[in-house]
């Protein structure tokens, strides 16, 4: 069978599949992505948010969508203790099929922290 394409439906067609390229190049599925939240004063000047002890949260996605990690930082951009939690970092860890499979804690200076399973349950939970 033979279709018959207007000059018209061509260039629509090709624009639409430009819209769909450069969609895909401005937000790119298949790779890792970053979100730094800030909390900000009257002033205008970051601030700690009381209910998490921090001025800033930086999370980061896997290509999955899954959050592979989050971190707190002071108004001045140093790792700070998560209120309720006391870790300034977590991480973690899926199987292949995406489900959560383990948390991991990491103190101000980036050092590992056992926290116990009560902590590790509730990471899991949050992510």
């Amino acid at each position: 069978m033979d279709y018959e394409i207007s000059a018209k439906e061509r260039r629509s067609a090709r624009g639409a599949a430009r819209a769909a390229a450069a969609q895909r190049a401005f937000f790119p599925s298949s790779r890792p992505v970053e979100v730094l939240e800030t909390y900000f004063g009257a002033d205008g000047r970051p601030v700690k948010r009381k209910s998490i002890g921090a001025a800033r949260v930086a999370r980061r996605y896997d290509e999955r969508g899954n959050k592979v990690e989050e971190a707190y930082f002071s108004a001045d951009g140093k790792p700070t203790l998560r209120k309720g939690l006391g870790v300034a970092r977590i991480a973690w860890r899926y199987d292949e099929r995406g489900r959560q499979i383990d948390a991991f804690f990491f103190d101000a200076e980036g050092e590992p922290i056992n926290k116990g399973a009560a902590a590790r349950d509730r990471a899991l939970e949050d992510a």
